[in-house]
This record gives structure tokens, C-alpha cells and sequence, in this order.
């Protein structure tokens, strides 16, 4: 089509080659970003399956975490490279790097030809063009600008998902380590009560306790069977949340941990100026700054566009009579009905609606991570009270108990009693610990830079120890 007389047309594809380039979509951008900032905010590591053979080294490494006792650490480390929906967010990266170097590419020119056939006979008429959207040119700069911005919050985002994800795998160990205590304790009342109800069976076949002693003790018996049979049923339902957490299945649910939670830590965490370090460090705010960033450019590319109508430039070729005419070419369309004015509306809108939603969630947060810090000091000192004042307070009564029954003062339903109320002051002690555990998590999921779901609904626990007051004598 392209001979030494059409010198326009070889310009103009010299020219749109130039401009468009080569370009190719990397494999993992934007994800060394992510990987640096969840592992300077949570200390642990990330890793982007793709399958390759990378994926079964992966594999290895999280079989090898699962063969020892598990760890709140070691748990998140096999989450954050084995959570299969954490690796469909990382394709988010991808879709957002394809967007931004699709937004440096030019438009295709756009070729044609016509043939026209002369009456009568002869060589036909040929006509030749390729034109190019002139906006296309113009607007690239522009367009890379907003995919850019897009491209920031996509990474921010990614990144927060990856520190939630870590806080709600820590937030699950200790609830199924608690599971494990409470268990422990339940089994320790149901002997207790067991042995009431033998002591008062013995008693009222001797004719020296009522029906109605009797029929107390079995009560209690059986609430605490049934208490027991509540927390055994909470457990396995804990444990399968945290394995679908880790993404484990099939021999690799076969794991084991310590089954008592850790104790308060002496030292108080660091809750001062919480609001300042909060809004700092949080990634959902950074991803609304980045995507009214591209809102905003993208309200200024409406506004442009507006002025200017569709623009073609181009060059054609016409062979007539045995001749070839070339010249340059242009097209261009009339705004008489459509002027942009929707569009331009719709773009300030959208900057509107996120300005304000960046503020809503700024105050959000702050009275999220208020309340958080609010609540790790709370349960803080109730976890240490129950453990300094209740539980020795307990454990005094019931050695008093046991020597007032030594000497013949108190029965024997006393000290049983006795034995299960301490039994549940054990049972309140790890009720406030795990409940300490969870504040703490989530206040450093909040100041690691993600924000949680919900701080104000509290999550259902075991009603421990309902009904095992009741057998006061």
C-alpha cells in the first residue's frame, strides 16, 4: 500500500510507533511495595503465588510451621502465604498494574480503503487512509496520571488486607486457645459435680438429705454436662475458623498448640497520642487520598474533553487515472447534542462523595482506635484483678472450707461449692484474658494500619459458668 509517493502515510505511521511504543505488563508490580509495607508493619513475610515453582517451596515452608506447636507467629506466617482468598486480592495488583500501562498506550490507528471500479473499463480507482485519534495523544499523560493514583490505592489496599487477615488469625488462636481452657475447666466442674451428686445420693439413701437436696445437685450436674458439651461443640467450630483462616486442609489440619493462653503482660501497652498515630499509619485512609487523587484528575480530563471534541488526524492515498494523490486528513466531531455537561457533573460528584467519605472514615477511626485503647486498658485490669484479688480470695475459701470441715462445721456440699465457685473464678480469668488478647490484637491491627470490621459489636461467647452458683447450701 506504501510506496515512495505516499511519504504522509509513512510519516504518520513513523510518528504513531514512536509515540505508542513497546510496552509489556510485569508479572508482580506494585507487589515488593506491598511485601516491604506489611513486613515493616506486622514483621512478617508475603508472598504472591503464581503457580510456579515457587508455590511448592511455599508448601514445604508452611508444612514445616504446621509440624511444630503452633504459634500466634507462626500461624499468621502460614496464613499470609497460604490464604487462598489473600492470593486472589494480589491479583487486584495485577489488574491495577495491566490498567496503568494500558493508560500509556495510544489507540490504534485506524486503516481503510476504498476501491472504486470505472465505468466502461480501466484500472479501478483506489483510495488508501489511516487516521489517529489526535485526544488519544494529547489526554496520554493524563490518563497514566489518574492510573497511577489507581494503581497507589490498589497497593494500599492489598496491604491492609494483608495486616487484617494477620490480626483475625491471632484473634482466632486465642479464642481456640481459650476454647481449650475452658474445656479443661468444664471437665474439672463436671467431676466436681459429679462427686455432689454421688455425695448426695449416699446421704439421701441414708435418709439424711431431702429429695429436694438431691434433686439440686443433679441439676447442677447436668447443667455442667451440658456447659461442657456447649464449649467441646465451640471448640471444633474455632478450630475449623482458624484453619480456613491458615487455608490448610486434608493432613494438614493435624496441628497442635499450647492450651493455655498467655498471661497479662506487666507491662501496659503504649497508649498515648492513639488518634495521631492511628491516621498516620492507616492504609484505607492512604488508598482514599490516592483514589480522590485520581478522581480529581480524572474531574479535570471531563473538563477537558468537554472543550475539545473528538479529534482524527490522519493521511490518505488515492490512486486515479494511474495517479496517486496524498495528502493529510481530519475528522472531527460536532457537540451539538452531547456537550460533556453529564459527564463533568458525574466526575465532580464522584470527588464530592469521596472527600466526605474520607472524612467519615477519618472520624471513624478515630473513635475506633479510642474505643480500642479504651478497652485494652479495661480489660487489662479486670483480667488483673480476677487474678490478684478473685482467684486467691477463692482459693482461701476453699482451704478454710476444708479445714472447717476437717473439724466437723461445715458439710460436705459446703466445700463442694466451694470448689466449683472456684472453678469458675478460673473459668472468668480466662474469659478476661482471651478478651484482653483480642483488644490488644486489634488495637495493633488498627495501628498497624487496617482497619477492623466492626469495634463495636461485641462477639458471643460461652455463658460460662451460668447455673453453677445455684448450689449454695
Amino acid at each position: 500500500m506504501i510506496t515512495k509517493s505516499r511519504p504522509h502515510l509513512i510519516a504518520l505511521g513513523g510518528l504513531v510507533l514512536l509515540l505508542g511504543g513497546c510496552a509489556s505488563v510485569p508479572q508482580k508490580g506494585g507487589f515488593e511495595e506491598v511485601k516491604t509495607e506489611v513486613a515493616n508493619r506486622t514483621g512478617h513475610r508475603v508472598e504472591w503465588r503464581q503457580s510456579s515453582d515457587e508455590d511448592q517451596a511455599l508448601d514445604r515452608e508452611v508444612n514445616a510451621l504446621l509440624e511444630k506447636s503452633l504459634t500466634p507467629e507462626s500461624a499468621v506466617q502460614i496464613a499470609l502465604l497460604n490464604n487462598r482468598h489473600l492470593q486472589a486480592t494480589y491479583e487486584e495488583l495485577g489488574i491495577a498494574q495491566a490498567n496503568l500501562v494500558q493508560a500509556g498506550l495510544l489507540s490504534n490507528p485506524i486503516f481503510s480503503a476504498e476501491i472504486g471500479f470505472v465505468e466502461g473499463g480501466g484500472s479501478p480507482d483506489l483510495l488508501f487512509g489511516v487516521t489517529q485519534n489526535f485526544l488519544s495523544i494529547l489526554f496520554q499523560p493524563l490518563r497514566k496520571s489518574i492510573a497511577e493514583a489507581e494503581f497507589a490505592a490498589a497497593r494500599q489496599r492489598v496491604a491492609a488486607q494483608a495486616i487484617s487477615i494477620a490480626a483475625d488469625v491471632c484473634d482466632a488462636y486465642y479464642r481456640f486457645q481459650a476454647d481449650l481452657q475452658v474445656g479443661e475447666l468444664l471437665r474439672q466442674t463436671v467431676k466436681a459435680t459429679a462427686a455432689s451428686l454421688e455425695a448426695a445420693q449416699t446421704l439421701r439413701e441414708a435418709g439424711n438429705t431431702t429429695a429436694l437436696q438431691l434433686y439440686r445437685e443433679q441439676a447442677l450436674h447436668e447443667e455442667a454436662r451440658l456447659l461442657l458439651a456447649g464449649a467441646e461443640g465451640q471448640a471444633v467450630a474455632d478450630r475449623e475458623h482458624l484453619n480456613r483462616l491458615m487455608g490448610v486442609w486434608d493432613k494438614q489440619v493435624v496441628w497442635r498448640m499450647p492450651t493455655r493462653l498467655p498471661d497479662v503482660p506487666s507491662g501496659m501497652l503504649d497508649l498515648t497520642d492513639l488518634e495521631r498515630r492511628a491516621i498516620t499509619a492507616n492504609l484505607h485512609l492512604q488508598a482514599l487520598r490516592s483514589d480522590l487523587l485520581a478522581a480529581a484528575r480524572r474531574a479535570g480530563l471531563a473538563d477537558r474533553t468537554d472543550l475539545i471534541p473528538d479529534f482524527e488526524i490522519g493521511a490518505g492515498a488515492e490512486r486515479e487515472e494511474g495517479a496517486w494523490d496524498a495528502g493529510p486528513s481530519v475528522a472531527f466531531t460536532l457537540p451539538f447534542f452531547d456537550q460533556g455537561q453529564a459527564r463533568k457533573a458525574a466526575a465532580y460528584a464522584e470527588v464530592r462523595r469521596l472527600r466526605q467519605t474520607y472524612y467519615a472514615k477519618g472520624v471513624d477511626l478515630r473513635s475506633m482506635v479510642r474505643a480500642a485503647g479504651h478497652r485494652v486498658f479495661n480489660t487489662r485490669q479486670r483480667a488483673l484483678h480476677v487474678a490478684n484479688v478473685v482467684l486467691p480470695l477463692r482459693s482461701r475459701i476453699v482451704n478454710e472450707s476444708q479445714l472447717q470441715l476437717n473439724a466437723m462445721q461445715l458439710g460436705v456440699f459446703d466445700l463442694l461449692t466451694a470448689e466449683r465457685q472456684q472453678i469458675n473464678a478460673a473459668l472468668e480469668y480466662v474469659e478476661t484474658r482471651r478478651e484482653y488478647w483480642e483488644a490488644r490484637t486489634r488495637l495493633q491491627q488498627i495501628l498497624n494500619g487496617s482497619m477492623p470490621m466492626d469495634m463495636d459489636g461485641e462477639d458471643a461467647s460461652l455463658a460460662l459458668g451460668t447455673g453453677m452458683e445455684a448450689g449454695g447450701h
